[in-house]
């Protein structure tokens, strides 16, 4: 991504592409969900079998059936919260000065100076590193970037990480 001051508008921009190109991870369609409540009960087996289980079943399916349909990147996030989108979409809660789930943060100097011998690496630095799997620097579902350098100004915003299973 092209440098610009504002990480967060840069993040957002980028989520959008990543939407509108189709470039995530989608859960199956679940053909559940397109029966009526009356129909799905009458698929179950009869709930005086196991009521626990029927209840939690009918429960999971009402939960499932009201989730939004997507139509931008944060309803596609809350379409499918278990699996996220295995993407830079999932990275809904935006930018942080610390690592916090579902949100990217910068690179700290120290790890930049470890990795890179420098606090302003050059795009083939950050390019190279990034390839070499830069995103287990975290856990999953907590983003990473690194702003590269062109003669000893910002030139790219790099975003990485992994997210969903």
């Amino acid at each position: 991504m092209n440098y610009q001051a504002d990480v967060n508008a840069a993040l957002q921009q980028l989520r959008q592409q990543i939407y509108d190109r189709g470039e995530y991870y989608r859960e199956p369609r679940d053909v559940d969900l397109d029966l009526t409540e009356e129909e799905f009960r009458a698929s179950l087996a009869p709930r005086h079998t196991d009521p626990k289980r029927y209840d939690a079943t009918v429960e999971d399916w009402l939960e499932r059936k009201s989730r939004p349909a997507p139509v931008d990147p944060d309803t596609l996030v809350t379409a499918q919260p278990h699996s996220g989108t295995h993407s830079i979409i999932d990275m809904a809660n935006g930018v942080s000065n610390q690592p916090t789930f579902a949100t990217v943060s910068p690179l700290p100097a120290d790890n930049l100076i470890s990795t890179f011998g420098i606090v302003t690496p050059s795009t083939g630095q950050v390019q190279a590193w990034m390839s070499a799997d830069a995103a287990s620097e975290r856990d999953r579902w907590i983003g990473t970037y690194v702003i590269s350098y062109r003669d000893g100004q910002p030139d790219h915003i790099h975003f990485c990480g992994h997210s969903g299973d």
